[in-house]
């Protein structure tokens, strides 16, 4: 013979009824708490894959609090691709190079300072006439007054 064990009927055999009534209410505050944990995890997961993606991820961390599951399927229905969020990554890059080149190039002070002499006192010939060109430091170039040209 199969004996089933069922809850209600063991809860029901205590005598005492507040005591029942306490572990009907903790089974009740369990069972509303485990969809708030699901939610918690639901907007969580779309914060961290926003911003992943470039989107605003404090957004849809309140959209997946507000919205629950019905958040998630809005998130997962409009995201963008990954694949579009890299090429729009290498675009932005390729426009805006990174700090670290113009770090490498120095400003033409201190390109003078390691060179032998300031380029007021070197001589240079220009390329098209063969006259001395004479450097005008504040456009940092080369003039040829026969030319009457930068270089």
């Amino acid at each position: 013979m199969m004996t089933s064990i069922n809850l209600t009927n063991i809860l029901m055999q205590i005598d005492d009824p507040e005591l029942f009534d306490g572990v009907c209410a903790g089974a009740f505050c369990f069972i509303w708490i485990i969809p708030v944990i699901i939610g918690i995890i639901i907007a969580f997961w779309m914060y961290k894959d926003a911003e992943k993606r470039d989107e605003n991820g404090i957004l849809w961390l309140i959209i997946g609090l507000v919205l629950g599951i019905i958040g998630l399927i809005i998130w997962l229905v409009i995201r963008p691709d990954m694949a579009e969020v890299e090429r729009k990554r290498q675009q932005k890059h390729q426009q805006y190079p990174p700090q670290q080149q113009y770090q490498q190039q120095q400003p033409p002070q201190q390109q003078y300072k390691q060179q032998q002499q300031p380029p007021q006192q070197q001589h240079r010939q220009c390329p098209a006439c063969g006259s001395q060109m004479r450097h005008i430091d504040q456009y940092d170039k080369w003039y040829c007054d026969n030319c009457q040209s930068y270089k």
